[in-house]
């Protein structure tokens, strides 16, 4: 119910946007977060979500995918009551939809089962407390695989 409407007898296309941000690989978590040594690699996370949430807010039509806790709890924590409020409501309404629900995207080459389990618990409980049952994943996210 949270898709725009088809036009029978026409190709419907829906492109979802989304990101993929490592909570660490080449650089470290603050360094993705603020956009440091993007000579590296180019990132700026806390850009990305501040841009998501006002393009949201501008214009109904538009959905976006999230998927690294991590950042957004730290985000989170930055932003004042209105667009935490703003925030939920965009959950609420299905434009912005948290995949997979994890701490970070786990490395399922080389993780053990525990820590797998123990992130996925973690993030998942940060978007409940925070953005509350709506919030819960329905899609298990993994982008980026090994």
């Amino acid at each position: 119910q949270s898709c725009p409407a088809t036009r029978p007898g026409l190709l419907n296309v829906h492109l979802v946007p989304h990101s993929h941000d490592d909570v660490g690989w080449l650089k470290t978590v603050e360094q993705y977060y603020y956009g440091v040594h993007n000579e590296q690699q180019h990132a700026g996370v806390q850009y990305i979500l501040d841009s998501v949430v006002a393009q949201l807010a501008a214009d109904p039509a538009k959905r976006f995918v999230y998927a690294e806790v991590a950042f957004l709890a730290r985000w989170w924590r930055q932003q004042d009551e209105a667009t935490r409020g703003l925030v939920r409501q965009l959950v609420q309404q299905g434009r912005l939809e948290l995949v997979l629900g994890g701490w970070c995207m786990s490395d399922e080459g080389t993780s053990h089962y525990g820590a797998v389990v123990e992130q996925l618990a973690l993030g998942r409980r940060f978007l409940r407390r925070a953005l509350g049952p709506c919030a819960t994943p329905r899609v298990a996210w993994q982008i980026d695989p090994f």
